[in-house]
Protein backbone atom coordinates (compact mmCIF):
# COMPACT_ATOMS: atom_id res chain seq x y z
CA UNK A 1 0.00 0.00 0.00
CA UNK A 2 1.60 3.29 -1.06
CA UNK A 3 1.16 6.64 0.66
CA UNK A 4 -1.71 7.82 -1.57
CA UNK A 5 -3.64 4.60 -0.89
CA UNK A 6 -3.12 5.05 2.85
CA UNK A 7 -4.41 8.60 2.57
CA UNK A 8 -7.53 7.45 0.73
CA UNK A 9 -8.12 4.85 3.43
CA UNK A 10 -7.50 7.48 6.14
CA UNK A 11 -4.82 5.20 7.60
CA UNK A 12 -1.70 7.27 8.12
CA UNK A 13 -0.23 5.40 11.07
CA UNK A 14 3.48 5.89 10.49
CA UNK A 15 6.47 4.94 12.62
CA UNK A 16 9.39 7.05 13.65
CA UNK A 17 12.33 6.39 11.36
CA UNK A 18 15.64 6.23 13.16
CA UNK A 19 19.08 5.65 11.65
CA UNK A 20 22.03 4.31 13.63
CA UNK A 21 24.67 5.93 11.43
CA UNK A 22 27.53 4.19 13.24
CA UNK A 23 27.85 1.41 15.77
CA UNK A 24 29.87 2.74 18.69
CA UNK A 25 29.73 5.83 20.92
CA UNK A 26 32.88 5.22 23.00
CA UNK A 27 30.98 5.01 26.28
CA UNK A 28 29.26 2.23 28.18
CA UNK A 29 26.13 3.49 29.93
CA UNK A 30 24.43 1.08 32.34
CA UNK A 31 21.16 1.13 30.45
CA UNK A 32 22.51 0.77 26.92
CA UNK A 33 24.54 -1.70 24.85
CA UNK A 34 27.63 -1.57 22.62
CA UNK A 35 25.68 -1.15 19.37
CA UNK A 36 23.42 1.52 20.85
CA UNK A 37 19.95 1.36 19.33
CA UNK A 38 20.91 -1.22 16.74
CA UNK A 39 20.87 -4.97 17.02
CA UNK A 40 24.40 -6.37 17.46
CA UNK A 41 26.60 -4.68 14.86
CA UNK A 42 30.34 -4.82 14.19
CA UNK A 43 32.26 -2.10 16.01
CA UNK A 44 33.66 -0.61 12.80
CA UNK A 45 30.31 -0.28 11.05
CA UNK A 46 29.37 3.12 9.62
CA UNK A 47 26.59 3.73 7.13
CA UNK A 48 27.56 4.78 3.61
CA UNK A 49 26.09 8.31 3.13
CA UNK A 50 24.80 7.38 -0.33
CA UNK A 51 22.99 4.39 1.18
CA UNK A 52 21.51 6.63 3.88
CA UNK A 53 20.10 8.98 1.24
CA UNK A 54 18.78 6.10 -0.85
CA UNK A 55 16.87 4.62 2.09
CA UNK A 56 15.69 8.05 3.28
CA UNK A 57 14.33 8.76 -0.19
CA UNK A 58 12.38 5.49 -0.12
CA UNK A 59 11.11 6.34 3.35
CA UNK A 60 10.02 9.80 2.19
CA UNK A 61 7.97 8.15 -0.56
CA UNK A 62 6.00 6.38 2.17
CA UNK A 63 4.92 9.68 3.70
CA UNK A 64 7.53 10.16 6.43
CA UNK A 65 9.13 13.61 6.30
CA UNK A 66 11.25 13.43 9.46
CA UNK A 67 14.23 11.28 10.37
CA UNK A 68 16.29 10.83 13.53
CA UNK A 69 20.03 10.18 13.36
CA UNK A 70 21.35 8.17 16.27
CA UNK A 71 23.96 5.49 16.87
CA UNK A 72 26.48 4.68 18.11
CA UNK A 73 26.86 8.41 18.11
CA UNK A 74 26.34 10.72 15.12
CA UNK A 75 28.90 13.15 16.53
CA UNK A 76 31.55 10.54 15.69
CA UNK A 77 30.19 9.98 12.16
CA UNK A 78 32.53 11.95 9.90
CA UNK A 79 30.04 12.66 7.07
CA UNK A 80 27.40 13.92 9.52
CA UNK A 81 27.17 17.56 8.39
CA UNK A 82 26.99 16.65 4.72
CA UNK A 83 24.52 13.86 5.48
CA UNK A 84 22.18 16.31 7.21
CA UNK A 85 22.37 18.67 4.25
CA UNK A 86 21.65 15.88 1.78
CA UNK A 87 18.74 14.57 3.85
CA UNK A 88 17.13 17.99 3.67
CA UNK A 89 17.92 18.76 0.02
CA UNK A 90 18.08 15.40 -1.76
CA UNK A 91 15.77 13.21 0.30
CA UNK A 92 13.29 16.00 1.01
CA UNK A 93 13.20 15.56 4.77
CA UNK A 94 11.44 18.40 6.55
CA UNK A 95 12.88 17.46 9.95
CA UNK A 96 16.29 16.01 10.80
CA UNK A 97 17.00 15.31 14.47
CA UNK A 98 20.50 14.47 15.66
CA UNK A 99 20.67 12.41 18.86
CA UNK A 100 24.02 12.45 20.64
CA UNK A 101 25.66 12.08 24.03
CA UNK A 102 29.17 13.01 22.91
CA UNK A 103 30.74 16.45 23.55
CA UNK A 104 31.79 16.72 19.91
CA UNK A 105 28.18 17.53 19.03
CA UNK A 106 28.84 21.00 20.47
CA UNK A 107 31.78 21.53 18.12
CA UNK A 108 29.67 20.49 15.15
CA UNK A 109 26.57 22.42 16.19
CA UNK A 110 27.09 25.60 14.10
CA UNK A 111 27.81 23.63 10.92
CA UNK A 112 24.88 21.29 11.57
CA UNK A 113 22.57 24.25 12.10
CA UNK A 114 23.67 25.70 8.78
CA UNK A 115 23.21 22.30 7.10
CA UNK A 116 19.59 22.17 8.21
CA UNK A 117 19.33 20.16 11.42
CA UNK A 118 15.99 20.92 13.07
CA UNK A 119 16.55 19.47 16.55
CA UNK A 120 19.54 18.64 18.73
CA UNK A 121 18.95 15.84 21.22
CA UNK A 122 21.66 15.51 23.89
CA UNK A 123 21.71 13.11 26.85
CA UNK A 124 22.36 14.26 30.41
CA UNK A 125 21.46 11.94 33.28
CA UNK A 126 23.01 13.79 36.21
CA UNK A 127 24.54 17.07 37.33
CA UNK A 128 27.14 15.19 39.35
CA UNK A 129 30.47 14.63 37.61
CA UNK A 130 31.39 11.47 39.51
CA UNK A 131 27.98 9.90 39.00
CA UNK A 132 28.20 10.74 35.28
CA UNK A 133 31.51 8.92 35.09
CA UNK A 134 30.08 5.90 36.91
CA UNK A 135 27.00 5.66 34.68
CA UNK A 136 28.73 6.37 31.34
CA UNK A 137 32.21 5.07 32.00
CA UNK A 138 33.65 8.36 30.69
CA UNK A 139 34.82 11.48 32.54
CA UNK A 140 33.53 14.24 30.25
CA UNK A 141 30.67 15.77 32.22
CA UNK A 142 31.85 19.39 31.91
CA UNK A 143 32.30 18.93 28.16
CA UNK A 144 28.76 17.57 27.79
CA UNK A 145 27.37 20.61 29.63
CA UNK A 146 29.36 22.88 27.32
CA UNK A 147 28.04 20.98 24.28
CA UNK A 148 24.47 21.60 25.39
CA UNK A 149 25.22 25.32 25.70
CA UNK A 150 26.81 25.33 22.23
CA UNK A 151 23.77 23.64 20.70
CA UNK A 152 21.40 26.11 22.40
CA UNK A 153 23.52 29.00 21.09
CA UNK A 154 22.74 28.04 17.48
CA UNK A 155 19.07 28.91 17.97
CA UNK A 156 18.01 25.40 16.92
CA UNK A 157 15.72 23.74 19.52
CA UNK A 158 17.53 21.45 21.94
CA UNK A 159 16.03 18.45 23.72
CA UNK A 160 17.80 16.86 26.69
CA UNK A 161 17.18 13.17 27.35
CA UNK A 162 17.29 11.97 30.97
CA UNK A 163 17.15 8.24 31.71
CA UNK A 164 15.60 8.02 35.17
CA UNK A 165 17.22 5.36 37.37
CA UNK A 166 15.82 4.42 40.76
CA UNK A 167 18.26 5.11 43.56
CA UNK A 168 20.78 6.66 41.18
CA UNK A 169 19.47 9.97 39.83
CA UNK A 170 15.83 10.16 40.94
CA UNK A 171 16.63 12.80 43.55
CA UNK A 172 18.05 15.08 40.83
CA UNK A 173 15.13 15.28 38.42
CA UNK A 174 13.89 18.66 39.63
CA UNK A 175 17.42 20.09 39.52
CA UNK A 176 18.01 18.70 36.04
CA UNK A 177 14.83 20.32 34.77
CA UNK A 178 15.78 23.61 36.41
CA UNK A 179 19.25 23.46 34.83
CA UNK A 180 17.70 22.93 31.40
CA UNK A 181 15.24 25.78 31.90
CA UNK A 182 18.05 28.16 32.82
CA UNK A 183 20.16 26.95 29.88
CA UNK A 184 17.40 27.70 27.37
CA UNK A 185 16.70 24.07 26.52
CA UNK A 186 13.47 23.60 24.56
CA UNK A 187 12.43 20.30 26.15
CA UNK A 188 13.51 17.68 28.68
CA UNK A 189 12.51 14.08 28.02
CA UNK A 190 12.33 11.74 31.01
CA UNK A 191 12.68 8.09 29.97
CA UNK A 192 12.27 5.00 32.08
CA UNK A 193 14.67 2.08 31.98
CA UNK A 194 14.21 -0.43 29.15
CA UNK A 195 13.96 -3.33 31.57
CA UNK A 196 14.12 -6.03 28.91
CA UNK A 197 17.19 -4.66 27.13
CA UNK A 198 19.29 -7.32 28.80
CA UNK A 199 17.32 -9.92 26.82
CA UNK A 200 19.17 -8.89 23.66
CA UNK A 201 22.50 -10.31 22.51
CA UNK A 202 24.61 -7.54 24.03
CA UNK A 203 24.32 -5.12 26.93
CA UNK A 204 26.35 -2.96 29.29
CA UNK A 205 24.11 -4.04 32.17
CA UNK A 206 26.98 -6.16 33.49
CA UNK A 207 28.72 -2.91 34.49
CA UNK A 208 25.70 -2.09 36.63
CA UNK A 209 25.96 -5.43 38.40
CA UNK A 210 29.66 -4.91 39.04
CA UNK A 211 29.35 -1.28 40.17
CA UNK A 212 26.11 -1.44 42.12
CA UNK A 213 25.19 -5.10 42.50
CA UNK A 214 21.89 -4.40 40.74
CA UNK A 215 20.05 -5.43 37.58
CA UNK A 216 18.28 -3.25 35.03
CA UNK A 217 14.90 -4.20 36.48
CA UNK A 218 16.01 -2.73 39.80
CA UNK A 219 16.46 0.71 38.25
CA UNK A 220 12.89 1.06 37.00
CA UNK A 221 10.76 3.77 38.57
CA UNK A 222 7.20 4.81 37.53
CA UNK A 223 7.72 8.20 35.93
CA UNK A 224 4.17 9.46 36.30
CA UNK A 225 4.53 9.18 40.07
CA UNK A 226 7.98 10.77 40.04
CA UNK A 227 6.72 13.74 38.00
CA UNK A 228 4.01 14.76 40.47
CA UNK A 229 5.88 17.87 41.61
CA UNK A 230 6.62 18.94 38.04
CA UNK A 231 2.95 18.50 37.16
CA UNK A 232 2.06 20.75 40.10
CA UNK A 233 3.90 23.73 38.65
CA UNK A 234 3.15 23.12 34.96
CA UNK A 235 0.98 25.66 33.12
CA UNK A 236 -0.21 23.18 30.49
CA UNK A 237 -0.47 19.41 30.07
CA UNK A 238 -1.01 17.34 26.92
CA UNK A 239 -0.66 13.72 25.82
CA UNK A 240 1.11 13.15 22.49
CA UNK A 241 2.45 10.33 20.32
CA UNK A 242 5.17 10.45 17.68
CA UNK A 243 3.98 9.73 14.17
CA UNK A 244 0.82 8.02 15.40
CA UNK A 245 2.80 5.23 17.04
CA UNK A 246 4.91 4.79 20.13
CA UNK A 247 4.16 5.31 23.78
CA UNK A 248 1.60 7.96 24.71
CA UNK A 249 3.71 10.65 26.38
CA UNK A 250 2.68 13.36 28.82
CA UNK A 251 4.01 16.81 27.94
CA UNK A 252 4.16 19.37 30.74
CA UNK A 253 4.84 23.00 29.81
CA UNK A 254 6.69 24.79 32.60
CA UNK A 255 6.33 28.53 33.32
CA UNK A 256 9.72 29.08 31.67
CA UNK A 257 8.37 27.64 28.40
CA UNK A 258 10.54 24.52 28.66
CA UNK A 259 8.54 21.35 28.05
CA UNK A 260 8.98 18.20 30.13
CA UNK A 261 8.13 15.06 28.17
CA UNK A 262 7.38 11.94 30.22
CA UNK A 263 7.85 8.68 28.33
CA UNK A 264 6.53 6.06 30.74
CA UNK A 265 6.36 2.56 29.26
CA UNK A 266 3.41 1.65 31.50
CA UNK A 267 1.23 3.86 29.29
CA UNK A 268 1.25 1.09 26.68
CA UNK A 269 2.73 0.57 23.23
CA UNK A 270 2.00 -0.56 19.68
CA UNK A 271 2.50 -4.10 18.41
CA UNK A 272 2.26 -5.80 15.02
CA UNK A 273 2.32 -9.16 13.31
CA UNK A 274 6.06 -9.48 13.94
CA UNK A 275 5.28 -9.56 17.67
CA UNK A 276 3.02 -12.63 17.51
CA UNK A 277 4.51 -15.59 19.33
CA UNK A 278 7.45 -13.56 20.62
CA UNK A 279 8.65 -14.86 24.01
CA UNK A 280 9.42 -11.27 25.05
CA UNK A 281 5.87 -10.01 24.44
CA UNK A 282 4.79 -7.57 25.81
CA UNK A 283 8.04 -5.63 25.78
CA UNK A 284 9.08 -2.08 26.57
CA UNK A 285 9.68 -0.48 23.19
CA UNK A 286 7.47 -2.66 20.98
CA UNK A 287 6.89 -1.46 17.39
CA UNK A 288 7.53 2.23 17.95
CA UNK A 289 10.19 2.84 15.31
CA UNK A 290 11.61 1.50 12.09
CA UNK A 291 15.40 1.57 12.41
CA UNK A 292 18.16 1.42 9.82
CA UNK A 293 21.37 0.00 11.25
CA UNK A 294 24.91 1.08 10.44
CA UNK A 295 25.31 -2.05 8.31
CA UNK A 296 22.13 -1.33 6.33
CA UNK A 297 19.61 -3.63 7.97
CA UNK A 298 16.05 -2.61 8.78
CA UNK A 299 14.98 -3.58 12.28
CA UNK A 300 11.48 -3.44 13.72
CA UNK A 301 12.44 -4.40 17.24
CA UNK A 302 15.17 -3.48 19.72
CA UNK A 303 15.54 -7.03 20.99
CA UNK A 304 15.26 -9.56 18.16
CA UNK A 305 17.67 -10.17 15.32
CA UNK A 306 15.49 -12.72 13.53
CA UNK A 307 13.05 -10.11 12.21
CA UNK A 308 15.41 -7.83 10.32
CA UNK A 309 15.53 -7.00 6.60
CA UNK A 310 18.98 -6.83 5.02
CA UNK A 311 19.06 -3.96 2.53
CA UNK A 312 22.83 -4.14 1.89
CA UNK A 313 22.61 -6.30 -1.28
CA UNK A 314 19.99 -4.02 -2.84
CA UNK A 315 22.01 -0.91 -1.98
CA UNK A 316 25.22 -2.44 -3.35
CA UNK A 317 23.45 -3.22 -6.63
CA UNK A 318 21.82 0.19 -6.84
CA UNK A 319 18.43 -1.54 -7.10
CA UNK A 320 16.13 1.39 -6.42
CA UNK A 321 12.95 -0.52 -7.30
CA UNK A 322 13.86 -3.44 -5.03
CA UNK A 323 14.78 -1.05 -2.22
CA UNK A 324 11.51 0.84 -2.57
CA UNK A 325 9.57 -2.44 -2.45
CA UNK A 326 11.34 -3.62 0.71
CA UNK A 327 10.77 -0.30 2.48
CA UNK A 328 7.11 -0.26 1.43
CA UNK A 329 6.68 -3.81 2.76
CA UNK A 330 8.23 -2.74 6.07
CA UNK A 331 5.74 0.11 6.39
CA UNK A 332 2.84 -2.28 5.86
CA UNK A 333 3.55 -3.82 9.25
CA UNK A 334 3.05 -0.48 10.96
CA UNK A 335 -0.17 0.17 9.10
CA UNK A 336 -1.61 -2.95 10.74
CA UNK A 337 -0.28 -2.19 14.23
CA UNK A 338 -2.54 -2.29 17.29
CA UNK A 339 -2.25 -0.55 20.63
CA UNK A 340 -1.93 -2.53 23.87
CA UNK A 341 -2.47 -0.50 27.07
CA UNK A 342 0.24 -1.10 29.61
CA UNK A 343 -2.28 -1.92 32.32
CA UNK A 344 -4.61 -3.99 30.16
CA UNK A 345 -6.25 -6.97 31.84
CA UNK A 346 -6.46 -10.40 30.15
CA UNK A 347 -10.23 -9.85 29.72
CA UNK A 348 -9.69 -6.50 27.99
CA UNK A 349 -7.12 -8.04 25.66
CA UNK A 350 -9.47 -10.90 24.83
CA UNK A 351 -12.27 -8.46 24.01
CA UNK A 352 -9.89 -6.52 21.76
CA UNK A 353 -8.90 -9.69 19.95
CA UNK A 354 -5.31 -9.60 21.21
Amino acid sequence: MNVSERQEGNDMRLPQVRVTVNSRCKRSCFYCRPSGEAVATESSAALDPDHLIAVATAVRAQGVDGIKLTGGDPALYEPLVDAVRRLRVEAGMREVEVISRHPRIGELAPALAEAGVTLFNVSLDTLDRELHREVCGVDDHAEVLAAIEACVATGIPVKVNVVVMSGINTSEIEQLVTFCEEAGVHSVKLLDIIKDLGEGTESFARRLEIKRGRKLDDLYVPLEELAADLRGRAIDEQVVQQGGLGHPMTVLTMPSGTKVVIKDSTAGAWYGSVCRGCPLFPCHDALMALRLTADARLQFCLLREDVIVDLAPLLAQGDEAGLAAQVEAAFEMYGEAYFRPGDATPQQLMEAGQ
